[in-house]
């Protein structure tokens, strides 16, 4: 078993994949907040209301989530390159 150590995390990888990521599950959220099971103020609006309130969230969800993954990159480069030891993982080949 062959063991890696992960000392740096490209932050701009992350910044390109998980954007995406978020903006499924920000819709997915926001169908069950704002449709399925609505919360009070959502259920007093009407459907175009909520729509573009669903749409509002997606898009804040998204930018918030991403801009916390690049910051936790950061912090954990940071600490990897300066105190800590990078998280080690454990890679077996397997044969087919």
């Amino acid at each position: 078993m062959a063991s890696y150590e992960v000392k740096k995390v490209s932050v701009v990888s992350l910044f390109r994949n998980f954007p995406i990521v978020f903006a499924l599950l920000g819709a997915l959220i926001g169908i069950f907040t704002f449709f399925i099971f609505p919360t009070e103020l959502a259920a007093n609006l009407g459907f175009g209301a909520r729509l573009l309130s669903w749409l509002i969230f997606i898009v804040l969800y998204t930018a918030i989530m991403s801009i916390g993954v690049v910051v936790v990159a950061w912090i954990y480069n940071f600490v990897v390159g300066k105190v800590a030891k990078g998280a080690v993982i454990e890679l077996e080949q397997t044969e087919e």
